[in-house]
């Protein structure tokens, strides 16, 4: 009797280990499989993070490279457009040095101008300081000195006008002159006896 009861227990004991063995085995085998695929998921997520900042920094490269192209660019495209209005603008900033021109500076007549305006006495000499739309010369023997002038009408005769920079000269009296520092206007000659240039000093 004591015989088969130690066998059974013996053989209870020994599918009990053999079943937990397998258990375990199952376990761990599983464990195993989630530890890999989760080292393999955060291996996957190491290399995407490597290749996201790698992005980024190529990015930021180019991005710094291209806006300081761009900037520098941008930068001489201002001085050469500030170079270009200094050329436009030599008539505003170079000095008097024509003594006729002076003279008629510092005998004239000064008076602040700007807009339109007309000149209709004989014999007058003036120093016209400020910008005009339009100046009208009517008067005869008139000596002007003046700054920029859009547009500069001469109906008088014997006329003299010195200017900074003039736009559009139309002549339409006689023995006029007309002279100027700035690039040359558009000129419009109706007259008889016209002396007309640009002033180099």
């Amino acid at each position: 009797m004591r015989l088969p009861k130690i066998v059974l227990a013996g053989t209870a004991a020994l599918a009990l280990s053999v079943s937990l063995g397998a258990c375990s085995f199952s376990v761990n085998g599983s464990g195993s499989s989630d530890s890999a695929s989760s080292a393999a998921t955060q291996a996957e997520q190491k290399d995407q993070s490597r290749t996201t900042s790698a992005d980024s920094s190529g990015s930021a490269k180019t991005d710094s490279k291209d806006s300081a192209k761009s900037g520098s660019q941008s930068s001489s495209n201002g001085s050469a457009k500030a170079s270009a209005d200094s050329d436009d603008k030599d008539g505003d900033d170079a000095p008097i040095t024509d003594a006729a021109w002076k003279d008629i500076q510092s005998k004239g007549q000064r008076t602040e101008v700007s807009g339109s305006y007309s000149v209709q006495d004989a014999g007058s000499t003036l120093n016209l300081v400020g910008d005009l739309d339009t100046l009208t010369v009517q008067g005869a023997e008139t000596k002007i000195a003046a700054e920029d002038i859009d547009t500069l009408i001469i109906q008088g005769s014997d006329v003299t006008v010195y200017a900074r920079d003039i736009d559009n000269l139309q002549i339409q009296g006689a023995n006029v002159t007309v002279h100027w520092l700035g690039d040359d206007p558009v000129i419009q000659d109706m007259g008889v006896g016209s002396t007309t240039g640009k002033l180099t000093q």
